[in-house]
Formats: structure tokens, C-alpha cells, sequence
């Protein structure tokens, strides 16, 4: 499931017609559109029939009754990075949570760790980094959390999987 993306949870039915609730899990509800195939846990595919974007609710082709929509319940449904990166159309500055994970986190030629993964914290976002074993045995912390802002982030080459910053070294040093 490495290629793989978590994209919503299916929560209740809602009527008769085989629509459940869709819990999304990310920033694009556009990504929801008629004949597009997600999967579930077991590989299996689901394409969508319908989306109704003012309430959340979906239903998938061979789910149009409210018995077999029962059975996706609580199921998580998936996309693959390629076709995320494919529907889903960033803006400059932004990048997908799957290219940032396993990053390497650089300040001045050092580094300093790599990014294990990123909490939302009202509207900002927190990179958990993963100290360099290095580190480590210097007595820093095991682990170190840098606000993705101007502050300390200078540069995001997701590429080459590499995040440069200024002054997160404080941040390690001081936690």
C-alpha cells in the first residue's frame, strides 16, 4: 500500500439510494468526480457514481441501494500518488504530505534528521522529525518538531527529498 494514499473514510448510509457519508481526509473534495476509481483496503475498486459536495455524501457503482452501501461502512478508501498528483492541483508553496515525509532535514551542511511526519495545528503545520543518531549521541532529543514557516524553513526540494532550514537547530537544542 506504499503507493497508496489514504483519501476518506465511508461513514453511515444516508437514504435509500446507496449514498454513505464521506469523511474527507484531505484538501481536495474535487477529486471526488464521476467514474473516478478508489480503492479499499482489500484492493478492491470502488468508482464513483455520484458525489454531492453540499452535504458529503457518495455512492459508488454496484452500492446504489441502501443494503450493499451498508457494507462500505467505515471503510477507508484509497487513490494512488499518481493519480493524486494528477487530480489534485497544489499552489505554489504547497506540496503533498506523502513527498515530505521521509524528507531529510538540512541547517548549514548539518543534518539534523528527517521528517517522520506532520500535524495540523490550527492553520499551521508541524514537521516531526526523527533526530540524526548523530545528534542523539551528542544528548539532544530523540525526536524535535519544526513549524513549516518562513522562520525555519528555507527551502523545500522535494525532489532530491531534502528540506533546508535556518535556526531549527535552536529548536533541537533547546527542547
Amino acid at each position: 500500500m506504499s503507493e497508496f494514499v489514504e483519501v476518506a473514510l465511508l461513514g453511515k448510509t444516508v437514504g435509500l439510494k446507496g449514498f454513505v457519508r464521506l469523511h474527507n481526509r484531505g484538501d481536495f473534495p474535487d477529486q471526488f468526480k464521476k467514474n473516478t476509481v478508489f480503492y479499499d483496503t482489500d484492493g478492491s475498486k470502488l468508482i464513483v457514481k455520484n458525489y454531492n459536495c453540499a452535504n458529503d455524501t457518495i455512492v459508488f457503482y454496484g452500492f446504489e441501494d441502501v443494503d450493499s452501501a451498508k457494507t462500505l461502512t467505515n471503510k477507508t478508501i484509497y487513490t494512488t500518488k499518481e493519480e493524486t498528483r494528477k487530480n489534485c492541483k497544489l499552489k505554489k508553496g504547497e506540496f503533498f504530505y506523502f513527498d515530505i515525509i521521509g524528507c531529510e532535514i538540512y541547517e548549514n551542511n548539518q543534518r539534523l534528521g528527517e521528517v517522520e511526519d506532520i500535524d495540523e495545528v490550527g492553520a499551521n503545520h508541524l514537521f516531526l522529525v526523527k533526530t540524526d543518531e548523530n545528534l542523539i549521541t551528542k544528548g539532544l532529543e530523540k525526536s524535535f518538531y519544526i513549524p513549516y514557516i518562513d522562520i525555519y524553513v528555507e527551502k523545500v526540494d522535494v525532489e532530491n527529498k531534502k528540506i533546508y532550514t535556518k535556526n531549527a537547530i535552536l529548536i533541537l537544542e533547546n527542547s
